[in-house]
């Protein structure tokens, strides 16, 4: 059961990405349109900090509505605060790794599958950034 509730989180991380990288290009079109082309790497590189800091904020509400339900496990290391929930993800999705916060039980997986998810976005969003570089540096 905890996997496919990972899965659903990181199906659900998917879409939503997809849908505020087509909203981050089409605001950036209009600022290419009233700017130098090379200029549309920072509101990219903004806009990318900002989609995966929100993607953190929504997997650590989504743990902590997890925690609650007792047959998913426990996060050993955590006092169950915003401030870990959040740290725990962002540690998660960076797939870093390394933290004094340790998953017990089916949360496991779930933090697994989290780990999954933002390695795939974060490889996504590279190449996102890469292409609009590359697209600024031809026009130049």
């Amino acid at each position: 059961m905890a996997l496919l509730i990972g899965f659903a989180l990181v199906a659900l991380l998917g879409a939503g990405h997809h849908f505020a990288l087509v909203s981050l290009r089409h605001v950036t079109l209009r600022a290419d349109a009233r700017a130098r082309p090379y200029q549309s790497i920072i509101p990219v590189f903004v806009g990318l900090v900002a989609i995966h800091l929100t993607e953190i904020l929504a997997f650590a509400a989504a743990y902590a509505v997890l925690l609650s339900w007792h047959w998913t496990g426990a996060l050993d290391g955590s006092d169950g605060g915003w401030h870990d929930l959040v740290y725990f993800s962002g540690i998660n999705f960076t797939t870093l790794g390394h933290t004094r916060i340790e998953p017990e039980g089916p949360i496991r997986l779930i933090s697994m599958m989290q780990s999954l998810g933002g390695f795939m976005i974060l490889t996504w969003s590279a190449t996102f950034i890469y292409t609009v570089w590359k697209r600024a540096l031809e026009e130049r």
